[in-house]
């Protein structure tokens, strides 16, 4: 997205149209987002143009992500610097993408990166069997399924979306079995 140019305190006609064709947000959305945005950390957002949100302070403005399993992996995969913290584009990419608008290929390609623990393009057995920790819930910091449980769930999960069969999902597997996926549209967004 583009960067800004003039004064953070408020957003300028030409930045609000910019986003607008950039996102799947409208320009009211946008005005409110950054009006979150600033809530945050007045002081400093309202002092450096390019300041970045911690985790602590983007979980206030968006409680939904308080609770959510995958909260570190999406924090990883929207913030632009890899710092664990988000500016007010990154904020906006995380918007756009988990917005009803946005197209269900925009958002499976968005979700595979989140399930893609290790970042190496492809979902293994152990990205997945990560996943079936994180969705199977924590009780005091342990999972609640042992391993072989979570590995036997994983990997008939992967005999299923593993088109090729090459012992992985690729991107492209993973966007057209979420396709196949009636609900996904509903649960993969920010706000029901």
């Amino acid at each position: 997205m583009g960067n800004f140019k003039s004064s953070f305190k408020e957003l300028t006609p030409e930045l609000l149209e910019e986003y607008t064709e950039l996102t799947y947000l409208n320009k009211s959305e946008i005005i409110y987002i950054f009006k979150l945005f600033k809530q945050a950390d007045p002081r400093n957002v309202y002092n450096d143009i390019n300041y970045r949100l911690s985790m602590e302070n983007v979980l206030y403005i968006i409680p939904h992500l308080r609770h959510n399993p995958f909260r570190d992996s999406i924090f990883r995969v929207f913030s632009s610097k890899r710092d664990g913290k988000m500016g007010f584009e990154d904020l906006l990419d995380l918007c756009s993408a988990l917005n009803e608008k946005c197209p269900e290929s925009v958002r499976s390609s968005w979700a595979f990166r989140i399930f893609d623990f290790d970042g190496d393009n492809q979902i293994s057995l152990d990205d997945l069997i990560e996943s079936v920790g994180r969705l199977t819930g924590l009780e005091n910091g342990d999972s609640r399924i042992d391993r072989e449980s979570a590995e036997f769930i994983a990997q008939l999960a992967l005999e299923e979306l593993d088109i090729v069969q090459s012992g992985c999902i690729s991107q492209q597997e993973f966007v057209h079995n979420i396709s196949k996926m009636p609900d996904f549209s509903h649960t993969f967004q920010l706000m029901p």
